[in-house]
């Protein structure tokens, strides 16, 4: 039984089939890491407690899923949907927390310029010159406390990584 959709051209075929688990082989899966993972992500996202196994070397995925969330033929249609759908959903991006508190403090000193150029037009336009005036002082000060506490934070912070929790329920 090989079936093969002619828009999607992801080719699969059903290898072993009982209520409650199944495998398809999909060449795609030897080839395509992202492609895998995106399944398994299409899978996991889409289906209660289903329990996926994908093995590039045999380009087959195992899907355990609960046999009474539906008949096994509309399992085996959504699974189907999802094989050929997979490739287009958005993966979640990693983010750490170095890089959100980076872009806090980037954003922060990004900030500080700006009121810093506002100040410097202000006062070019009162006095005809660029003196240094105390909000100048009061910015640039800030703006290096800013970019300390950034080089302290960014410096403690373990690389731990999550996955962007908005990215996974659009999927």
């Amino acid at each position: 039984m090989h079936e093969k959709t002619q828009a999607q051209q992801i080719s699969y075929s059903v290898a072993h089939a009982i209520s409650g688990r199944i495998r398809f082989r999909v060449p795609r899966l030897s080839k395509d890491v992202e492609y895998a993972n995106k399944l398994k992500v299409a899978i996991e996202s889409q289906i209660k407690n289903a329990k996926v196994r994908i093995n590039p070397t045999a380009a087959s995925v195992v899907i355990h899923y609960p046999s009474g969330l539906m008949p096994d033929e509309q399992m085996r249609s959504h699974l189907v949907n999802l094989i050929q759908t997979a490739q287009n959903i958005v993966l979640p991006t990693k983010v750490s927390a170095k890089t959100i508190a980076g872009t806090v403090f980037d954003a922060l000193i990004n900030l500080m310029d700006s009121l810093r150029n506002v100040n410097k037009a202000r006062t070019a336009i009162q006095h005809q010159d660029m003196k240094k005036d105390s909000w100048e002082r009061l910015l640039s000060t800030g703006e290096r406390i800013i970019k300390g506490f950034k080089s302290a934070i960014m410096f403690i912070l373990p690389h731990k990584q999550w996955h962007s929790q908005s990215a996974l329920n659009s999927a």
